[in-house]
């Protein structure tokens, strides 16, 4: 962090100093280039770049590749070895006469063996998946069996009159004072 500033600190310098030299400009003015992107360097000699390129860190960016291909390697190296050897010494499964009286199971109609231990180990069993997708099935048709039903209510509250609408009680016609009106002329 600190190098960053001091090279924003360069940049800026040397910023100031062109500005303040005039509206001359090292390089033509069609291709104008920000502030920050070149800085002055002294040499001792007359050989070599005038001119230090200032650019970002590339620290961070080769650390991440660096981490990400250790970790790539840490995983993928013995899951490589692991599949290498199923293929190699177990293989898949040959299809056969299923004996009488046997009921296979589900995890058994798979060909590859690691596949047959997903499904055995890791995955729900297909009837367990059907029975939550009928149970689905059964709660969405009773929201609608429910909106239905309450759109009825609505409209049937509405056409009566007798919602739960805020509603004021009707004075009692003795109490209104009528004396006014009968001679409108006092």
């Amino acid at each position: 962090m600190a190098a960053m500033s001091l090279l924003l600190l360069r940049a800026a310098a040397a910023c100031g100093a062109r500005r303040a030299a005039g509206p001359a400009l090292p390089w033509p003015s069609r291709a104008a280039r920000l502030p920050s992107t070149l800085a002055p360097v002294r040499h001792s000699s007359s050989h070599g770049k005038r001119m230090f390129i200032i650019k970002a860190s590339s620290f961070y960016d080769t650390r991440f590749l660096n981490l990400l291909r250790f970790y790539v390697f840490l995983t993928g190296i013995p899951v490589a070895l692991f599949i290498t050897y199923v293929n190699i010494f177990i293989g898949e499964a040959e299809l056969a006469e299923i004996p009488e009286g046997y009921v296979p199971e589900y995890w058994e109609y798979y060909k590859h063996p690691i596949s047959r231990w997903i499904a055995r180990y890791c995955l729900d069993p297909p009837e367990k998946d059907y029975e939550k997708e009928m149970a689905l099935l059964d709660v969405e048709a009773k929201k609608t069996e429910l909106r239905l039903m309450e759109l009825e209510a609505r409209r049937l509250m509405r056409h009566r009159g007798d919602g739960p609408w805020y509603h004021y009680e009707t004075p009692d016609k003795n109490l209104i004072d009528n004396s006014m009106k009968s001679t409108p002329d006092n």
